[in-house]
Order: structure tokens, then C-alpha cells, then sequence
């Protein structure tokens, strides 16, 4: 866990209230270009329906019939391109979003908006966006990024993913873990997508290697690049990155446990107020903080582990692919131990196996 990923996780309310009052995210972008450099700006677009993909002799085809597979959108430089060959898009800054059931949601649409003008505005990377989304949500998140790419005149591929699709893949994890980590049932495909972050591996390109699983909600204040870079700081074992939960959940969930085991870090602030002695302090690790690590004197010591949020997920998608140990920690029995020894009933998803995991195996996550 790194301070630095603190920084893309970002409360919305505060700031969509200031969007839709204020008139500074109104603004145009003015960007002094050369006509070269704007008619270069792409946003290439693969759809990952395979329903609506038609057979072609190797040229790029839009609707209306082109063989360039480019067409100008009026009163721009920007063109598209409907399908985007194998290999031509080898960026590694891969950035996935689930945006479904826009019409459940009143400030979804809202959230996606603003989400994509600052990734867009600060961005210094061409980026690859996924979005996971629904018949009824995908042409508004499709037009949402159009514009904002456009807008701020990036190079940028996006591809679309049928959330059924990707569920249908998962099937096995959803199964065995929704029981322990979901408040209520919904439909199975709305279970599906608490838990589609553990088998994201199993849903994209075996070729990509690294991406990062971001909530709509998050607003960006500085290049997404910050956030890739930290990628190189993995240590050999690790397979995901995520920042510390800042609110008490766990402490709740992990009430009976605690009672149980009054000295435990688990379910504690990951900051003391008081500042450290000069004296051994433990630090979590597997068997529950046997584990110590030396402060100095006026240091503020790590103390405890509050348990892990998933509003963003670093995935390194070739390592968690190779991990049998992580195989093994997805199965529905190893989930159930690990539940029962911490007397663990969860409702957050994802966020709740990554702490569980957390607990039990901390060197996978960074």
C-alpha cells in the first residue's frame, strides 16, 4: 500500500457539486496545435461484441461503408475507427470502469463525466479506456467519451465489454464468494460486477500485463502516469496494489474478532495519533502482527490495518495469471476459512477478499 495511490481515491460529492454549480469545468481547453498534430489525435474505438463484429478483408470498415475504416466527426479533427487490427494498440496504460444501470443512477452519468474530464485534462499518457457497461448505459458512456476525448483533443483507444459477457466468465468466484461478501442478492449480473476485479485476468487480451480498475466517482488532480509508475515499484511478489480503507468499516465487521483477540492490528486506524517510542512496534503480517519494524523518535508509527479499499485496483495481470498460490486463495473453500477465522461477514465485494487476503497473505499486495 502507497501513500501515492491515497491520491486518486477521491470522495465525488464535494467536487460533482462544484461541477454542477460552478461554471469552471465549462471551459474549453484551448491547446495551440498544428493542424498536423490535431488530425493525428485518434480515438480508436474496438468494440469487444462479438455479435457485431463482420467478417473483413484486413481494411477497416465503418457504417458507412469506407474502406479506411475513418470518419469525420463535423466540426472537428478528430476521426474514428471501428475496429482496431491485433497489435495496434500496444500502450500498457490500461484503464477499466464499470458503468452500468445508468438509468438507476442520477449522478452516474455525472460521476462518468467528470471522471473522463480530468483523466483527459491532466493526462500525459495515451490511454486505452475499457468500459464494462449494459445495452442501456453503453451508447451514453460511448458518446460521454467521444466528446471528451475530442474535447481535449487526446489520442486514446477505447473498447466496450458486455457486462454478461464478462460475468459469464467469473461465474466460479461469484458462486463462492457472493454469500460471504454481498448484503443482499441482486440480480446475478449486478453480484457479478462487485467481484469482477478478481478474475479480470480471465476477461482481457492474455496479452496485457498491467491495468488499473478505477470507480467512476474518482476525480483525477494529476497525471493517471503517477499511478502506473508505481507499478515499477512492485515487489517480485506482488499481484495487486491498493490504498488503506480510511473509514471504520472493519472494525465493525471485525468486531467478534477482536472481542476475541484484543490485541490485534486488524480493524485499526492505520495511524496512531501519538507518535512512537523508540521501541519495536508491530506491523501486520500473516499470523497477525508478529512481524516488527523500528521507528524513531518522533516518527509516526504504521500501526494498524484497517483493511483495504477498492476503489482503485493496481492489477499486474501477467504475474496474477502465473500465481498458483492465488488460484488457490480464490477458491470458494480457502475464501470460507479465511472468513470463519476472522468471523468475517462482509457487503463490499471485492474490497472484502482483498482485505481478507490482506490479513492472511500481505506480501501479494503492494
Amino acid at each position: 500500500m502507497n501513500k501515492a495511490l491515497l491520491v486518486f481515491i477521491v470522495a465525488s460529492g464535494f467536487l460533482l457539486f462544484i461541477y454542477a454549480n460552478s461554471s469552471v469545468f465549462n471551459r474549453h481547453l484551448v491547446q495551440k496545435d498544428s493542424p498536423e498534430r490535431l488530425a493525428a489525435a485518434a480515438a480508436l474505438v474496438h468494440r469487444n461484441h462479438p455479435h457485431q463484429h463482420k467478417p473483413h478483408d484486413g481494411k477497416h470498415r465503418n457504417g458507412t461503408g469506407s474502406e479506411d475504416g475513418t470518419n469525420e466527426l463535423s466540426g472537428s479533427k478528430l476521426k474514428r475507427v471501428k475496429y482496431v487490427s491485433k497489435g495496434t494498440n500496444d500502450t500498457e496504460y490500461n484503464i477499466f470502469l464499470i458503468y452500468t444501470k445508468e438509468s438507476q443512477n442520477l449522478i452516474l452519468h455525472s460521476q462518468l463525466e467528470l471522471f473522463l474530464r480530468s483523466l483527459l485534462k491532466y493526462s500525459t499518457i495515451e490511454l486505452h479506456l475499457h468500459i464494462i457497461t449494459d445495452e442501456q448505459s453503453e451508447r451514453s458512456a460511448e458518446e460521454l467519451i467521444k466528446q471528451q476525448i475530442e474535447r481535449f483533443r487526446r489520442t486514446a483507444f477505447y473498447t466496450l465489454y458486455d457486462v454478461r459477457d464478462c460475468a459469464e466468465k467469473i461465474s466460479d468466484i461469484v458462486h463462492g464468494m457472493m454469500p460471504l461478501f454481498n448484503y443482499r442478492s441482486g440480480s446475478y449480473y449486478s453480484d457479478a460486477l462487485f467481484l469482477l476485479s478478481l478474475g479480470l485476468h480471465r476477461i482481457v487480451d492474455r496479452n496485457m500485463r498491467r491495468a488499473i480498475l478505477i470507480d467512476c466517482d474518482v476525480v483525477f488532480r494529476a497525471s493517471v502516469k503517477e499511478l502506473f509508475d508505481q507499478f515499477e515499484l512492485f515487489a517480485p511478489d506482488q499481484l495487486f496494489g491498493l490504498a488503506p480503507e480510511l473509514t471504520p468499516v472493519y472494525r465493525h465487521v471485525l468486531s467478534r474478532y477482536r472481542m476475541n483477540n484484543p490485541q490485534t492490528i486488524f480493524g485499526s486506524p492505520y495511524y496512531l495519533d501519538k507518535l512512537a517510542p523508540p521501541t519495536e512496534v508491530l506491523s501486520p503480517s500473516s499470523n497477525d502482527a508478529t512481524r516488527s519494524k523500528k521507528t524513531s523518535v518522533g516518527e509516526k508509527r504504521k500501526h494498524g490495518y484497517p483493511g483495504l479499499n477498492s476503489g482503485v485496483v493496481m492489477l499486474h495481470l501477467d504475474r496474477i495469471r502465473r500465481s498458483r498460490l492465488y488460484e488457490e486463495i480464490i477458491k470458494e473453500s480457502t475464501v470460507k476459512n479465511m472468513a470463519e477465522k476472522y468471523s468475517f461477514q462482509g457487503h463490499l465485494g471485492d474490497q472484502d477478499f482483498y482485505t481478507l487476503m490482506g490479513f492472511e497473505f500481505p506480501g501479494l499486495i503492494y
